[in-house]
């Protein structure tokens, strides 16, 4: 799904306008923010959806500034300078879990009709990521608990 992402691929409204699937007028965004669904805006810029990125900042215990553009958020995510390279593969999890999570609330609002809060999203992103590192990582002997109050630590970082 990121790789789709990426590549823009992704059956977001703008693209379906594109393709001529939904009408010019109907590519607003699913949040109800006011702004064209497009990938940067839905998954970055959104003021609902791109505001989970700073509630999993936070989680992570982390000072982030936001790329606008899709691809360098990303690669800042995923390779968090000054931190030890092990830590990657946590953070690219982490991203695709945000990633998922997005995507399933976005199709939710639109084909069900229903709508999550951020806490609940965040939630979300917390046990995807969880079960995900513990399903890549066999040594990973962390609690879900754990990971839940201290993600780094987990990840082997410890920050005074």
């Amino acid at each position: 799904m990121v790789w789709r992402l990426l590549r823009d691929r992704l059956p977001n409204k703008d693209n379906l306008v594109r393709r001529r699937v939904l009408p010019i007028g109907g590519a607003a965004c699913v949040s109800g923010c006011g702004q064209l669904e497009t990938a940067s805006q839905l998954f970055v810029s959104c003021n609902i959806f791109g505001s989970l990125w700073f509630h999993v900042w936070y989680w992570l215990g982390i000072d982030f500034v936001p790329s606008g553009d899709l691809r360098q958020h990303f690669i800042q995510f995923t390779k968090m300078a000054g931190l030890p390279r092990s830590t990657h593969l946590y953070f690219r999890i982490i991203l695709f879990a945000s990633v998922w999570v997005l995507w399933n609330e976005r199709n939710d609002r639109v084909f069900q009709n229903t709508d999550s809060d951020l806490s609940t999203l965040l939630a979300k992103v917390k046990l995807n990521s969880f079960l995900w590192v513990k399903s890549k990582q066999g040594l990973f002997s962390y609690s879900y608990y754990d990971w839940w109050n201290h993600p780094l630590l987990c990840m082997g970082v410890h920050l005074y």
